[in-house]
C-alpha cells in the first residue's frame, strides 16, 4: 500500500481507503475549523472593505456592520418574544386544563368521601340497632323464662293442668313439660 503525509501534522500514515487525506479524525477536524474561521474572516473583510481602504471607510463599514448586527439581534429578540409568548399561552392553557381536571378530581374525591362517611355512620347505626335488638331479645327471653317458671309454679301449687297450647309452647322451648295433676 502507499503511504501519505498528513497535511495537518505532517505525519506519514497508511490510508485505510483511497479518499483518506488525514492521519486521524482530530487532524481533519482542525483543518475544517481553520477553513471555517478563515471563511468568517473573509466574509468580514468583504463587508468592512479591503485592508488598503482608508480608516474612515473602515469605520463606516464597521458602523454599518454594527447596525446590521444590532438589527439582527432585535429581530431575533422579537421572534423569541413571539415564540415565548406563544409557548406561554400554550402552557397557560394546558395548565388551566390540568387545574380544572384536578379541581374536578378533588370534587369527586370529596363527594366519595362524604358518601363513605355516610355509609360508615349508617353501618355504626345499624350495628348499634343490632346490639339493641340482641339485648332486647335476650331480655325478652329471660322474661319469658321467668314467666314460664311462674306459670309452672302456679300450676304446681294449684294442682291444675296446663292448657294444650301452653304445653305445646313449653315443649317447643324445651322447658319442663309436666302438665300437673288433674
Amino acid at each position: 500500500m502507499t503511504t501519505r503525509t498528513c497535511p495537518e501534522c505532517n505525519t506519514t500514515f497508511t490510508p485505510a481507503c483511497p479518499r483518506q487525506l488525514f492521519c486521524r479524525p482530530a487532524c481533519a477536524h482542525r483543518q475544517r475549523q481553520r477553513k471555517y474561521r478563515q471563511s468568517l474572516q473573509d466574509e468580514e473583510l468583504g463587508i468592512t472593505g479591503r485592508a488598503g481602504q482608508s480608516r474612515a471607510t473602515t469605520q463606516e463599514s464597521l458602523a454599518a456592520l454594527t447596525a446590521l448586527y444590532e438589527a439582527t439581534i432585535r429581530k431575533l429578540r422579537r421572534a423569541n418574544k413571539r415564540k415565548l409568548s406563544n409557548l406561554t399561552r400554550s402552557f397557560e392553557g394546558k395548565l388551566a386544563e390540568a387545574y380544572e381536571q384536578l379541581n374536578q378530581s378533588a370534587q369527586t374525591l370529596s363527594r366519595a368521601q362524604l358518601k363513605a362517611d355516610d355509609l360508615q355512620r349508617l353501618v355504626r347505626h345499624l350495628q348499634h340497632e343490632d346490639k339493641q335488638r340482641e339485648l332486647s331479645e335476650g331480655q325478652a327471653t329471660r322474661d319469658m323464662q321467668h314467666l314460664a317458671a311462674k306459670v309452672l309454679t302456679l300450676h304446681s301449687t294449684t294442682n291444675t293442668r296446663m292448657d294444650p297450647s301452653t304445653a305445646a309452647i313449653f315443649a317447643r322451648r324445651g322447658w319442663n313439660k309436666e302438665m300437673g295433676r288433674s
